[in-house]
């Protein structure tokens, strides 16, 4: 491991993910630089803030040599933006994240079309079937795609580009290795053996209610474009359309009935400009002519088609979410319902998202539920009532 990747990773930790590191790296040439450097020459830069200014005293390389040692354990690769194999098109971001850990191969997106693909939790069958179709087409087209291994459309992206025996990168919200989702694990696996799993946070590190956000524009920044699937006025999906169209990327959006609050964010998408898209020719067309060597539309398919029936029970549309915490809450209470969107969250989610222990976060769900204001869904999944 080149020496030096320590330095990127103790800068990653101490400034923050998602930090504005531009500026930064106009006043210091390195990261070995700043970590060299005074506070009286920190703050004559004039380029970090209070907060980073503190976190920057006394520095220690003691968590960035940990995280060097669990790669290392577990056969994960560290790329910073020095290396030849870290992706060109996020070393043109303002908030380019200092550290990626990998594990599988990230050069599955080199020299190919990568398509991000986002939306709801909880999305209809509808919606799901679409998923999969369109990442298929588009893995048997040559595109990667890439998602986030959340529950809902990131998953359908993901399973659909493996059932097609296709290429896809899973964003993640937390460190490698770090207990997220468990039921998800054996895709993870997939994922890792076919695409990669990527993630700025150190390894074994939990999510929270900010590092899903944070990732978003990773999920842009590695993709030519974005597709939305299933998005409402509220969905987190609708930042990484944005961020996608900070970073000069297209975004695309599948069409929903007016008359339903689960596709007005993707229909205001495409209000505002978004590309309306039906099936994965609509998506890889501009990009075909543009890369005619990293696409074989043909392969595609031009026509939309459901791949199975629709279940005879119709799937109900997801109810407005509720916007105001319920009085009456102790904190923990208040944590936990504040963390409910649109979709359902998982046990582990629910878990990591709040830093509650296990035990307290299972007593304030059951509170909850007796209060009638979630619902235990399938599985270990809770949703709003």
């Amino acid at each position: 491991m080149n020496d030096y990747k320590k330095y990127w990773i103790w800068l990653s930790m101490t400034l923050g993910a998602s930090a504005r590191v531009d500026e930064v790296f106009s006043a210091f040439k390195s990261p070995h630089k700043i970590f060299e450097s005074t506070e009286k020459e920190r703050i004559l830069a004039g380029v970090f803030t209070r907060k980073q200014l503190e976190n920057l005293k006394n520095p220690k390389l003691d968590n960035a040599l940990t995280a060097v040692s669990v790669c290392e354990k577990n056969g994960w690769q560290i790329l910073t933006p020095d290396d030849a194999d870290y992706p060109k098109s996020l070393s043109r971001l303002p908030d380019l994240p200092l550290v990626l850990y990998v594990d599988g191969d990230i050069n599955c997106l080199k020299d190919k079309i990568a398509i991000g693909v986002v939306g709801t939790r909880k999305p209809c069958y509808e919606s799901i079937a679409i998923t999969r179709k369109i990442c298929g087409d588009l893995a048997s087209a040559g595109a990667v795609v890439v998602s986030g291994g959340a529950l809902g459309i990131d998953s359908a992206a993901h399973e659909g580009t493996l059932a097609a025996g296709g290429k896809t990168v899973c964003v993640m919200g937390c460190g490698l290795g770090a207990r997220y989702l468990m039921e998800n694990e054996a895709m993870r696996r997939q994922i890792s053996k076919n695409g990669a799993l990527v993630s700025e946070f150190a390894p074994l590190s939990s999510a929270s209610r900010i590092t899903f956000p944070q990732r978003n524009r990773i999920i842009s920044g590695l993709s030519d474009g974005v597709l939305v699937v299933e998005a409402g006025d509220k969905s987190g999906s609708l930042i990484t359309a944005n961020r996608a169209s900070e970073q000069g990327r297209e975004v695309f959006a599948i069409p929903g009935s007016v008359l339903s609050t689960a596709y007005s964010g993707a229909n205001k998408l495409i209000r505002d400009g978004a590309k309306a898209a039906t099936c994965a020719e609509d998506i890889l067309l501009p990009y075909s002519i543009m890369y005619p060597d990293r696409v074989n539309i043909k392969a595609a398919g031009s026509k939309l088609a459901v791949a199975a029936e629709k279940p005879q029970e119709e799937t109900k549309i997801p109810p407005p979410v509720k916007k105001e915490c319920p009085s009456g809450l102790d904190p923990d209470e208040q944590a936990v319902y504040n963390l409910f969107g649109e979709g359902p969250l998982h046990f582990d989610e629910i878990c990591a998202m709040s830093g509650l222990a296990a035990p307290r976060v299972i007593t304030v769900l059951m509170e909850l539920e007796l209060s009638d204001y979630i619902e235990q869904t399938e599985g270990k999944n809770y949703t709003l009532k």
